[in-house]
């Protein structure tokens, strides 16, 4: 078999040394570095480090494959510590499907059509298509696709290139892969999927294949990368409130398009106004008995040796218990750790004097008998004085003697969650703690996992929230928390970063866009970058601007420049740099001659079809989302926007708002 003329070269494994590793590819400069734009860089790239594999039998895909050693597994595994970077080359021309559904949800759906895309791949061990050879659809025996005549060789059967190409797209579009990536020749792209070790992966985690997809996006110039954060709910809330960005913030991902009409600016606010909920709205001003959701803020405010203020400040700090559970290494408890490092700001008598009047109130108390840390604050406040004097106290309490030989124990209500007290004699106390009188309380990890959920549900998601008062705050939290789940298309530009402009004295970068005469009034063209030698003049400008968009948009490929707008006065020998200087912006004019009626089809990434949104929530264009359409002025609009819920079937006809009112 024959691809582009060329022949497959036989397939040489490199031996392991020669192998780039997945935690350091990429992560310094190169011997030879990649300053091109993504287009020509990508075929640098896998010339140099992959090698042509046969895998599909169509003229329109090219695959090739990149063996990365793991020097580190994170999982102890009997399988070799090797991952096969696969990258399949379509030539969207020659390909069955045309249009980017990616691109059509993100706003990019008005680009016209990339001559190329390139799948980055890292296929799951496990995956049924990495395993199992392709079968003919008529008898289920294995295809040879070596033969040009794409027949059947047990039935003799012709597989039709659609056929072919469908189970293609299947194996390219697995939901197992552990990567996949889809960068467009303009270098705008998707992460489409990245599986860790909860994915399938035994030997490399989450946060490194982000990590190695990162690096690679650097190392081949890409431009723009979209993910769609569809990771669990309680995640992605959590993560915003802590952090104040989602969890693909780590690498940059920032928002890009909302759902539902959002915009940056409310989700900022959205953001901002749930994170900064203040606690006290939560305990109202009653003397009924408190609620399990105030009994376990108030709890945690107990433990912590800062003010618990706001939503932000309760969750940072229950995470942070968290995560000290999980390092076997600590034997003390946060807690513990915070009370050894405590400033103290009163004299030891004050302190002295304030133990003695609580302990006085727990003598009053039954033998038996646990006082809530409520209670005791209540009883002891005016005596005490100082609220934060008080406080001390009562969290410094637990393991205190007495003079007639009993021990202050403390423990947490499981049916309240309120933290109690009570005076015990020492041989019990011990008992009770184990070998020896515990300084202080310890939560454990299960008991902190069990209480951030309730806290979940109780102040983050919006179905289940009941903890703000009064009814207009819960509405305004409900609203805010329903926003930020709505921000699902997340960013990032990589050519907005410091590293992304050459430093090379004897090269100059333009960005270059152009206006053809006849181009199509509905599709929009992002500016390409061009690199070009310092001595380069207005003509090299335009040669090398129409070759770039000839290269990389089908539907420009008999473009031809005609003139420099910006500076018409400008003559072909002009050196560009003195018109822009190493960086600047440049507007081309010209025309497309010939083929406009076949070329057409690729004028946008969303396709030719005609279609419009307009919905009651404020969005334009797809959003990926459910919509409608009205069966009276066709314009399309969310399901969730016309009262019909996700679960809900779309009826058979619809009519909108707007032609009921006619």
């Amino acid at each position: 078999m024959t691809v582009n003329s060329r022949p497959v070269k036989r397939i040489k494994f490199r031996v392991r040394a020669d192998l780039c590793d997945v935690f350091a590819f990429a992560s310094s400069t190169p011997d030879q570095p990649y300053t091109a734009p993504f287009r020509i860089n990508v075929r640098q790239f896998l010339s140099r480090h992959a090698r042509l594999v046969a895998a599909s039998g169509l003229d329109g895909m090219m695959t090739w494959q990149m063996n990365i050693s793991v020097s580190q597994p994170r999982r102890a595994t009997s399988d070799p510590s090797v991952l096969t970077l696969e990258v399949v080359e379509e030539d969207v021309a020659r390909c069955w499907k045309i249009y980017c559904d990616h691109c059509r949800v993100v706003g990019w759906g008005r680009h016209p059509v990339c001559a190329k895309r390139y799948h980055f791949i890292i296929r799951n061990s496990d995956s049924q298509f990495k395993v199992c050879p392709r079968l003919c659809i008529y008898c289920g025996s294995t295809l040879d696709l070596s033969e040009s005549s794409n027949r059947c060789l047990s039935c003799n059967h012709k597989i039709d290139v659609e056929s072919l190409q469908e189970q293609e797209y299947s194996r390219i579009e697995d939901a197992g892969h552990l990567l996949h990536g889809i960068v467009h020749s303009n270098g705008y792209g998707h992460l489409v999927r990245i599986n860790g070790l909860e994915g399938g992966s035994q030997i490399v985690n989450l946060c490194d294949f982000m990590d190695f997809w990162d690096r690679l996006c650097r190392l081949l110039r890409v431009r723009k990368i979209t993910v769609m954060d569809i990771s669990n709910k309680q995640c992605r809330l959590l993560h915003a409130i802590i952090h104040g960005h989602p969890w693909y913030g780590k690498w940059g991902y920032e928002f890009g398009t909302g759902s539902f009409g959002l915009t940056i600016e409310a989700y900022r606010e959205a953001l901002k106004s749930l994170s900064t909920e203040p606690l006290s709205l939560i305990f109202s001003n009653s003397r009924s008995p408190r609620s399990q959701l105030q009994n376990t803020i108030a709890f945690y405010q107990f433990l912590s040796d800062k003010p618990l203020v706001t939503v932000r400040d309760l969750l940072c700090f229950i995470c942070s218990l968290l995560g000290c559970q999980t390092q076997k290494s600590k034997a003390l408890s946060i807690v513990q750790e915070q009370a050894l490092v405590e400033p103290c700001t009163w004299s030891a008598e004050d302190i002295r004097s304030s133990f003695d009047k609580i302990l006085k109130v727990l003598r009053a108390a039954n033998a038996q008998q646990w006082v809530s840390w409520q209670n005791l604050k209540g009883a002891t406040s005016r005596s005490v004085g100082s609220i934060e004097l008080l406080k001390y106290c009562l969290k410094h309490l637990n393991g205190k003697t007495t003079e007639d030989g009993k021990v202050v124990a403390m423990r947490r209500n499981k049916e309240t969650g309120s933290v109690e007290y009570s005076l015990r004699l020492e041989a019990a106390v011990k008992n009770y703690h184990g070998s020896q009188v515990a300084l202080t309380y310890k939560p454990s990890k299960v008991h902190i996992l069990n209480d951030l959920k309730y806290l979940y549900n109780a102040l983050l998601n919006p179905q289940t929230m009941h903890g703000y008062n009064p009814m207009t705050r819960l509405d305004s939290a409900r609203l805010s928390a329903t926003k930020l789940l709505n921000s699902k298309h997340l960013i990032k530009h990589y050519d907005k970063a410091d590293d992304f402009s050459i430093s090379n004295s004897f090269l100059i970068q333009i960005t270059c866009n152009i206006e053809p005469v006849d181009h199509y009034k509905d599709s929009i063209c992002p500016p390409e970058i061009l690199i070009l030698p310092v001595t380069a003049t207005v003509s090299d400008l335009k040669v090398e601007a129409a070759k770039a968009f000839q290269e990389i948009y089908l539907i420009y490929q008999n473009f031809e420049a005609d003139q420099l707008l910006d500076c018409k006065v400008a003559s072909e020998t002009t050196q560009v740099k003195l018109l822009f200087g190493s960086r600047g912006n440049a507007l081309i004019d010209g025309r497309c001659y010939g083929g406009r009626r076949k070329l057409g089809i690729y004028r946008m990434e969303r396709g030719v079809e005609k279609w419009m949104v307009d919905c009651v929530c404020g969005a334009k264009d797809d959003d990926g989302e459910r919509m409608l359409a009205c069966d009276v002025c066709s314009v399309w609009q969310h399901t969730r926007c016309s009262n019909i819920k996700d679960a809900q079937d779309v009826p058979i006809k619809f009519v909108c708002r707007m032609c009921n009112i006619a």
